[in-house]
């Protein structure tokens, strides 16, 4: 859907006639039947004349394999999803590079990396460094009766300029404001920022970053394989629940230093017994989104100060965040995510894209003759679907406000709707 929205020529192969069907129906892509290690089928889909091949079939070595073929037969740049971070080490990745396999992506790791950051503040629903650490972005949830409950944009930003909102959801919507909208409570804003401004943040959205010291997580799979460890280097005390004996025997063999409770991770009187409350992290992985969804809500009605939950089917995103989750995980549009910044980072001048679920924000350099420097913001006359929030100059970050001139030689991020990329890549070029 991202690629297709793009105008790119895609061409999508695969053995299910179902999908295929659905994705030809509602998706500007091509459809192709034929498997991955099949060098027939992959002639037949034109793997020799792509520049980007991607491969994210559920089996790893089938994705290694068909990147090898497709290089072979002359495909651009390579892609495949893994399943083993072992994949990922230097010499490894060398030497499957020199096979054809250009990039590898474990969504796990993805997944692991967005956690570690959500844990750090716990009041912010997620956290992205952009611009190379010069600028941050972060979501929060409005709540009622708090300092930005009713106060417009416009009012907000006469009482500080330390901080730019780009972006508001709302009810399963995306807002990108002007001065008149007003937070809402149960609204999730995003907040550019410069790096060290989180405590003035948190005070204006009357929030309080309490420490967490102990982490809970369901489920002993592949998600928490990668993740636990990462947090127990980081100083917290992490315990994994499952309701499967041998899984919590082979988890406990595999990890030294996090403790494993063969027990449900659904069961109230299992998480009082284990001890959870206001300074604990609760992240559900279990099998399934629904069992997910299930044990997340029960550990917030404890008292956990923080939830996340990998929910796989898209689905159920929005009545997760209305459950009062604090933050969603979904592997599939990390690694889309991931994949689509691949592929802007070729066709587009100077960007880095990070990727929403249905909004972009892209880091690209301000041009000597672009449209971007003839005037100040306020009078670029900006389309609804697109906000300037700041931009590095000389080493240093910046917010963008209605004065702000932009220079040659600024690096700009910009937020816009998914589908507008090039647009936006107008302005700058």
């Amino acid at each position: 859907m991202m690629l297709s929205r793009e105008n790119q020529d895609v061409v999508v192969m695969g053995t299910d006639p179902d999908i295929l069907s659905d994705l030809d129906i509602h998706y500007n892509v091509i459809t192709q039947p034929g498997r991955a290690v099949s060098l027939a089928d992959l002639r037949r889909a034109g793997a020799a004349g792509a520049d980007l091949f991607i491969a994210v079939t559920p089996y790893e070595n089938h994705n290694l394999i068909s990147c090898e073929l497709a290089h072979w037969l002359g495909a651009g740049t390579t892609l495949a999803r893994i399943d083993n971070a072992e994949l990922l080490a230097d010499d490894v990745t060398a030497h499957l590079a020199a096979l054809g396999v250009d990039i590898m992506i474990y969504p796990e790791l993805l997944a692991a990396r967005e956690i570690v950051r959500s844990v750090e503040y716990v009041w912010m629903r997620a956290r992205h460094i952009l611009a190379d650490g010069k600028i941050c972005v972060c979501s929060v949830k409005i709540d009622r009766d708090t300092p930005l409950d009713g106060m417009t944009l416009m009012q907000f930003g006469a009482s500080t300029s330390r901080f730019h909102v780009p972006l508001i959801r709302r009810r399963g919507r995306v807002l990108i404001p002007g001065g008149s909208d007003r937070f809402e409570s149960g609204d999730v804003a995003y907040f550019a920022y410069l790096p060290g401004s989180e405590n003035e943040l948190a005070l204006l959205c009357g929030k309080r970053n309490r420490r967490i010291s102990t982490i809970m997580i369901a489920g002993t799979g592949k998600m928490t394989q990668t993740v636990a460890p990462m947090l127990a280097e980081r100083g917290y005390e992490v315990k994994v629940l499952d309701s499967d004996r041998e899984r919590c025997s082979r988890f406990a063999d595999m990890m030294e230093g996090i403790t494993v409770v063969n027990a449900d991770p659904r069961s109230i009187d299992t998480l009082r017994e284990e001890g959870i409350r206001d300074n604990c992290a609760f992240l559900s992985f279990a099998d399934t989104s629904e069992a997910n969804i299930v044990s997340a809500t029960v550990a917030k009605h404890l008292g956990a100060v923080k939830t996340i939950a990998d929910i796989e089917d898209v689905q159920y995103f929005d009545e997760a965040r209305q459950l009062d989750i604090d933050t969603v995980v979904n592997k599939k549009l990390l690694t889309s995510s991931r994949i689509y910044q691949r592929l802007l980072d070729d066709y587009l001048d100077s960007p880095r894209c990070l990727a929403f679920e249905d909004t972009e924000v892209v880091e690209t350099l301000a041009r000597e003759r672009s449209e971007v420097v003839k005037r100040p913001v306020r009078e670029l006359k900006l389309l609804p679907y697109v906000t300037i929030a700041g931009l590095v100059r000389d080493g240093r970050g910046m917010l963008v406000n209605g004065n702000t001139q932009i220079l040659p030689g600024d690096r700009v991020v910009t937020f816009c709707q998914r589908g507008e990329i090039r647009r936006v890549e107008k302005l700058f070029s």
